[in-house]
């Protein structure tokens, strides 16, 4: 940015029409840039990129671990004491072992448990 000097009113009123115009340039890529982050953040565009890759079962099984070890945490209070951080990492460790080599029965059970309350 140049520093122009400015000797008579319309030097003055130029350069202020200058500035503005640079100003509003300015506030337009950062509302482009702005958009972009936030289009890049928006949760339903990173699950909606997640879902169209080649393995939408990971996803699911990441999904369900995390719910897993949530669960288990709060139930067996591991925040609380050593015990229950260890009883809780052991059931964690044993969930995950049990989504693993079982995703596919554990999802079709949720479903068919959906599927009766439904029809009830």
């Amino acid at each position: 940015m140049e520093n122009k000097s400015i000797v008579a009113y319309s030097d003055l009123v130029v350069r202020i029409n200058e500035l503005k115009v640079q100003k509003k340039m300015r506030e337009n890529e950062l509302q482009i840039t702005f958009n972009a982050v936030a289009t890049s953040l928006n949760l339903g565009s990173v699950l909606n990129s997640l879902t169209h890759q080649d393995k939408p079962m990971e996803f699911a099984k990441s999904g369900l671990k995390m719910a897993l070890s949530l669960i288990s945490g709060l139930l067996l209070g591991r925040h609380r004491s050593i015990k229950g951080y260890l009883s809780s990492m052991m059931v964690e460790k044993f969930t995950t072992l049990l989504v693993d080599n079982n995703l596919i029965t554990i999802v079709a059970g949720i479903s068919s448990l959906f599927k009766k309350t439904n029809n009830q």
